[in-house]
């Protein structure tokens, strides 16, 4: 699982303490969640026992979290959300931080495209209009060799 912040790990501590009293009340055992959810029945122990590093990614998580929550009766899309929101925001922080400190390489991107365009146009120009030799332009040579030599 990627590491989350102490304001997320919090967030889902409390959604996992939640879940866990729920099923406990109405004596669910975690394997008929499972069974339910289609979620293994070791991630769900290890959502409830708080073992968040054998989780898989948050994403994951709130899918897990809210078919979790509707097996139990609770809505499970709020809670996904609680906890959702708080890693998207916190994940588009640290994108916004990192992008920033990227150099910006459009230019050279630009100059390359630039020469590639001068290439295909010149070559496209060179394909539909090639040089023009013809045998007119070879027989003023000739003839002016040829002359040459009956003169002498």
């Amino acid at each position: 699982m990627t590491l989350l912040n102490q304001a997320q790990v919090e967030q889902l501590k409390e959604i996992t303490t939640q879940l866990r009293q729920v099923r406990q009340e109405k004596s669910i055992r975690i394997e008929e969640i499972a069974a339910q959810t289609l979620i293994r029945a070791g991630v769900l122990q290890a959502l409830e026992e708080e073992r968040f590093e054998e989780l898989p990614e948050p994403i994951f998580l709130q899918g897990f979290i809210r078919r979790y929550g509707d097996a139990l009766g609770l809505d499970g899309n709020a809670l996904s959300h609680t906890l959702i929101s708080n890693v998207v925001r916190q994940d588009s922080k640290s994108n916004r931080k990192s992008s920033d400190n990227k150099p910006n390489s459009y230019i050279p991107l630009v100059a390359t495209y630039i020469l590639l365009l001068v290439a295909a146009s010149t070559g496209l120009l060179y394909i539909l209009n090639p040089p023009q030799f013809t045998s007119e332009s070879l027989t003023p040579e000739v003839n002016t060799q040829q002359s040459m030599v009956t003169n002498q």
